[in-house]
């Protein structure tokens, strides 16, 4: 029997309501440009207890029925197994169901999450035991988001994650040297895991299409603006979780209007610090400079309030990858915040951004009353942001990332020895 396609195994989830079969929006625009690249797609992917998915507000769900040329895809739920007691029950069901699809199927691409309830690690081992080659690709370091995003949690979150994050290493450690291909999403993932994986790249995620960015035309008109409007926009748009800091986002800006500079902000999102942030931006006397909206489904009014902002201002904590900073320079918007190695590499050829040391609050609201006062400099970073903003859309990077699987992943066995010198990519 001839394999075909593409076996895609994501921590995405489905989600099952009424007999139709729902997946993210913006997941679904991946499969679509997947599904452009390779003759048909195969995605296997957890299905969320809809109570559970009515918890969550930061998801916008799109019908399967929609996919562009939905003859392209077949789509295979799995359990919903992230208890110990689930996972087991139902562990060697879904391992002979994954073996099935790994053996009909041409290409194999894991997205690694976690542990318990993660069936792309376990796609893997099968994977390895059928001698097939098989891609890796993460957006974040499990380990180092688990272990941080416990801080300030219950004592028993963060004895489970003190537990569960040096197993998650080590289980993410053994499914990533026995992979032919890493697909690094950012400069944080690409240093961490590239030294296990005998061809790594790194990559960038973006789902925005190419006409979607700022145009020349809008991007010459924000620059002239920036230099004479009185008030300095800040945005954000992501998760309200303690992996964004969100606290740290207010209390800089804080530091700012207590320093003179003129400040409306906006976080677009929802998360379970929502009430805690709200409450800080009350004791700290900031409503009439700060605004929490909650979650934009529209996509285009949230690209919109970003082009319209001066800069997206963020407070990442952890070693993830987050799409709205790649999504920010596409609008032509700065990107200020936290260093880290993943902001770094996104604007270290082309500029677009300013940071400070990871956790300085006070020197970030230092930052934002030197750009509000020097408008020429905030100038300079939003002509740079627009420029290095050209180079991201969906056709580009899920172009370049089939290439490469299809280069590294073309022939159907292991071979004896691989001993390419490792790459990186810019997109």
């Amino acid at each position: 029997m001839k394999r075909k396609g593409m076996l895609l195994v994501l921590p995405v989830p489905f989600l099952v309501k009424e007999n139709r079969l729902f997946f993210d929006t913006q997941a679904c625009n991946g499969l679509e440009r997947w599904a452009d690249n390779f003759e048909s797609v195969i995605v296997a992917a957890p299905t969320i207890p809809e109570a559970l998915a009515a918890q969550e507000k930061t998801m916008t769900w799109r019908d399967t029925a929609t996919l562009e040329k939905p003859e392209r895809f077949k789509l295979v739920p799995l359990p919903w197994a992230y208890k110990i007691s689930d996972f087991i029950y139902c562990y060697s069901r879904v391992r002979a169901q994954l073996a099935e699809l790994i053996e009909n199927s041409e290409y194999l691409q894991f997205a690694i999450n976690g542990l318990m309830g993660d069936w792309a690690v376990i796609a893997a081992l099968e994977a390895r035991k059928q001698g097939r080659q098989y891609a890796i690709h993460t957006d974040w370091v499990t380990h180092d988001v688990v272990l941080k995003s416990a801080r300030g949690a219950s004592l028993k979150k963060r004895i489970k994650a003190t537990v569960e994050a040096p197993l998650i290493e080590m289980y993410h450690e053994r499914i990533i040297e026995n992979c032919t291909l890493g697909l690094w999403h950012g400069q944080d993932c690409y240093s961490a895991y590239s030294p296990f994986c005998k061809n790594s790249y790194l990559v960038h995620d973006i789902h925005l299409k190419p006409g979607d960015g700022i145009g020349e035309k809008e991007l010459n008109k924000k620059v002239l603006r920036t230099k004479i409007e009185p008030t300095l926009r800040i945005c954000y748009a992501g998760r309200i979780e303690p992996m964004k800091a969100p606290l740290d986002w207010v209390k800089a800006i804080g530091q700012a209007r207590d320093n003179g500079a003129n400040i409306h902000a906006t976080w677009i999102g929802d998360g379970r610090l929502m009430d805690e942030m709200k409450a800080l931006i009350e004791k700290l006397d900031l409503n009439s400079c700060i605004e929490v909206t909650g979650w934009e489904k529209n996509r285009d009014k949230l690209l919109q309030r970003i082009k319209e902002s001066h800069m997206m201002l963020f407070t990442h904590v952890t070693k993830e990858s987050p799409r709205c900073l790649i999504e920010a320079l596409v609008c032509g918007t700065p990107i200020v915040g936290y260093q880290n190695s993943y902001a770094d590499e996104l604007i270290g050829d082309f500029g677009g951004g300013k940071f400070v040391a990871m956790g300085n609050w006070q020197k970030l609201g230092d930052l934002l009353v030197t750009l509000s006062k020097e408008r020429q400099q905030l100038s300079n970073l939003i002509r740079e942001a627009g420029e290095n903003g050209k180079r991201f859309n969906d056709q580009a990077v899920f172009h370049e990332r089939s290439n490469l699987i299809k280069k590294h992943l073309g022939v159907s066995t292991l071979p004896e020895m691989l001993t390419p010198q490792r790459q990186q990519s810019l997109v």
